[in-house]
């Protein structure tokens, strides 16, 4: 009785990883976790992605989280991104929650997603 699930579905974590030595030509979608040490030129689609320092994805990327250590070429759209010290990315930053480590480089925009249904017009909050 109180050693029951709430959830039954399985709890099998895939990581898929793609080496130092490897280069990737075209799109990639993941419902899982992706960690990137080599080339990756095409777009990405996952649900978790680490690109270690070595790690280069040359192409837009779309994920819950984004965990960059090494160089992003393209646009990053993701809930959650954390930029490490080495983190270089070339592009715009789309993100609900950013962390950026000191000594990260980005050349883009930095836009917040934003519900509208939950933001107050000033005009509004200052009658209220």
């Amino acid at each position: 009785m109180f050693n029951k699930l709430k959830n039954n579905k399985p709890h099998t974590l895939y990581v898929a990883m793609i080496s130092p030595n490897t280069k990737v030509i075209g799109d990639i979608q993941c419902d899982g976790e992706i960690q990137v040490d080599g080339i990756v030129s095409g777009n990405l689609e996952v649900e978790h992605l680490v690109i270690g320092e070595q790690g280069t994805i040359e192409g837009n990327i779309k994920a819950t989280q984004v965990h960059v250590k090494g160089t992003v070429n393209g646009c990053i759209s993701a809930q959650q991104v954390r930029l490490e010290p080495t983190a270089k990315v070339h592009g715009d930053i789309i993100h609900d929650t950013l962390s950026i480590e000191a000594g990260a480089h980005i050349e883009g925009k930095l836009t917040h997603k934003t519900d509208l249904s939950n933001v107050t017009p000033i005009e509004k909050q200052d009658q209220a």
